[in-house]
């Protein structure tokens, strides 16, 4: 069997899970971001939370949602790199939602925010189970940049570190909590727990795979690539929104949100292009 049938193969037998989980998540995105962004008095978070909470509607509504259905059609049609774009538009979902659940101050969208973390998780595991990772990876030709996205892969994990473990350790020798948690008006903050526990993790092991051409490093690189875009877009709209609500503007962390967007986005064209689609249709179930 080529690694064409057995991508096809695979397709066919997870599609109509996949696609009834990822047509829920779209449409209930769609609704919760457009009534974040479009209705006042929905976040009641502080104006700083709030700014940023709808810099991420934007992006989700206007990006992330036609993106994704995109994606499925692709999907839909037996190719692999819309089923690598696809896992990686998940995982962001996940991490959004899974913020505006623990995170968000309680607000009338928090059933949505439930049942969104609920779907993009269970999305992601229907997808990622039934994913043929030897068929991926037989799936890039040889010009594929391998090099250059394990090298970016391991610059988005240590960047990561950087940032987050620099609010954080002084904590043990000072006292006092992050500046973020205290702007936020929060506990803790859910992105450094996605970020050091999930993201980066994620983003080394896949790099040491994709390095070795392991099966699942192609997947896992596809997952990071997309991961980067997607939160540098939300950031970007996050930066924005705070300008528009009054707070300082941050030169160097706008470039940066920016770097990871645009770097991102050309690395997942780049890495994603030497994927081959599969012409042939597959047929509906």
């Amino acid at each position: 069997m080529t690694p064409s049938s057995e991508w096809s193969q695979s397709a066919m037998t997870s599609y109509e899970v996949v696609r009834k989980l990822a047509g829920a998540i779209v449409a209930l995105a769609t609704v919760a971001s457009a009534l974040g962004l479009l209705l006042p008095g929905v976040y009641r978070d502080n104006a700083w939370v709030t700014a940023q909470n709808r810099g991420t509607d934007l992006v989700t509504l206007a990006v992330i949602v036609p993106a994704t259905a995109i994606a499925l059609v692709a999907d839909r049609y037996g190719s692999p790199r819309g089923r690598l774009v696809l896992f990686g538009l998940l995982g962001y979902f996940f991490y959004v939602y899974t913020g505006a659940s623990f995170a968000y101050t309680f607000n009338h969208l928090f059933l949505l925010y439930v049942a969104l973390f609920s779907l993009s998780l269970f999305a992601l595991l229907a997808l990622g189970s039934r994913m043929n990772a030897p068929a991926v990876l037989a799936a890039f030709d040889a010009r594929t940049p391998w090099r250059a996205t394990v090298a970016f892969m391991l610059w988005l994990a240590v960047m990561l570190c950087v940032i987050w473990l620099a609010q954080i350790l002084p904590f043990y020798w000072t006292g006092e909590v992050p500046e973020g948690i205290r702007m936020a008006d929060a506990q803790t903050m859910y992105v450094y727990v996605l970020d050091l526990g999930i993201v980066v993790p994620v983003a080394v092991l896949g790099a040491l795979w994709l390095h070795r051409r392991r099966d699942w490093g192609p997947v896992l690189g596809a997952f990071i690539l997309i991961k980067a875009a997607t939160i540098g877009m939300a950031l970007l709209g996050m930066t924005w929104f705070l300008f528009r609500a009054g707070e300082p503007f941050d030169t160097g962390l706008a470039v940066l949100w920016g770097t990871i967007a645009v770097v991102g986005t050309l690395m997942s064209y780049w890495f994603l292009k030497h994927c081959r689609v599969d012409g042939g249709r597959e047929e509906q179930r």
